[in-house]
């Protein structure tokens, strides 16, 4: 928990000091970070008793909690509030108004979402769904590639491939392995392939060595298979496992999973798909993926030019500007 106080205590201290290069020009905006470092070190200060031993209980940490809250927040008298205060102290003057709730939640999202980011064990972070695990698939059986007891050297007689020390039997006469003689032979890991003497193999193939897969593939249970967050999308056996789709919007996670995103450019990171940047005029004001950059801030009066500035009063948000 001392890491989610540093953490914190930063982000506060960076808030403070952007406050003075506004405040000359809007003393409420400056004001208003005050009240968000003030409320943010109280919630803080209660996830701190908590880690003092004997610590607290569920409902002595929720009653700090909401303690905290409610002197910032108003409680049962919300004009009271430090926000709700500082529109009724500067009437007119405030570059947004209209947002007190809107910005006593994005505090307590705020502590809370550092608070779980530092300690995920706690009461108030949500519990992950674990991800189901399918059981080991068993190693496939690997194909005998010991010399046959008895066999017939090369250019010897014979009427069937197992009669020849190289498996194949071609005219009457035993065969020298290649590369291309469709049986598993010779130095070959899989069929035509591997072993050093052989082209790399394509994933599904044998192996003993990562040596003997193509490019982005690995041995694996003695079978060539992609490595960790790449995939054969072209299903071509020349470029292997030839798509990364941790970071491939086209192929995000999955082959052929195409990440669209309204009014943004996409971008996929970790395997997820993630707003890249937003249209121009456009903007991602709630935060999530799911919908893209939902705003248009050049006609939205409570996201006039950017995210969460309210026009006051009768005006209206045209061309990205309050009139």
């Amino acid at each position: 928990m001392r890491r989610i106080v540093l953490a914190l205590v930063g982000s506060l201290v960076a808030l403070a000091l952007a406050a003075p290069s506004h405040a000359s020009l809007n003393p409420c905006s400056a004001a208003k970070k005050k009240c968000v470092a003030k409320k943010a070190s109280a919630l803080l200060k209660c996830h701190f008793k908590d880690e003092k031993p004997p610590g607290l209980t569920p409902a002595a940490l929720a009653t700090c909690l909401q303690k905290a809250q409610d002197k910032f927040d108003g409680g049962a008298n919300p004009a009271k509030g430090c926000f709700a205060k500082l529109e009724a102290k500067f009437p007119g003057q405030c570059l947004t108004i209209n947002d007190t709730s809107l910005l006593e939640g994005k505090v307590d999202a705020f502590v809370a979402s550092v608070v779980c980011a530092l300690d995920p064990g706690s009461i108030f972070c949500p519990i992950p769904t674990p991800t189901p695990t399918c059981p080991a698939a068993p190693p496939p059986t690997p194909t005998p590639t010991s010399t046959p007891t008895g066999c017939q050297s090369n250019g010897s007689f014979c009427s069937v491939g197992s009669q020849c020390c190289s498996l194949i039997c071609m005219g009457g006469m035993c065969q020298t392995p290649t590369c291309t003689d469709g049986v598993k032979n010779g130095n070959e890991t899989g069929v035509d392939c591997g072993g050093g003497t052989c082209p790399q193999c394509p994933v599904g193939q044998g192996c003993l060595a990562a040596s003997d897969c193509v490019i982005n593939s690995i041995c694996q249970a003695g079978q060539c298979s992609c490595a960790p967050g790449r995939s054969d999308c072209n299903g071509l056996p020349s470029d292997g496992c030839e798509i990364n789709v941790t970071n491939d919007p086209s192929n995000c996670s999955a082959c052929g999973n195409v990440c669209v995103l309204p009014n943004a450019t996409e971008s996929c990171v970790a395997s997820q798909c993630m707003v890249g940047s937003c249209d121009p005029g456009f903007a991602n004001c709630n935060g999530m993926t799911a919908d893209g950059c939902e705003v248009n801030t050049t006609s939205d009066n409570s996201n006039c030019g950017f995210c969460g500035l309210v026009c006051p009063g009768v005006q209206n948000c045209i061309g990205s500007i309050c009139q």
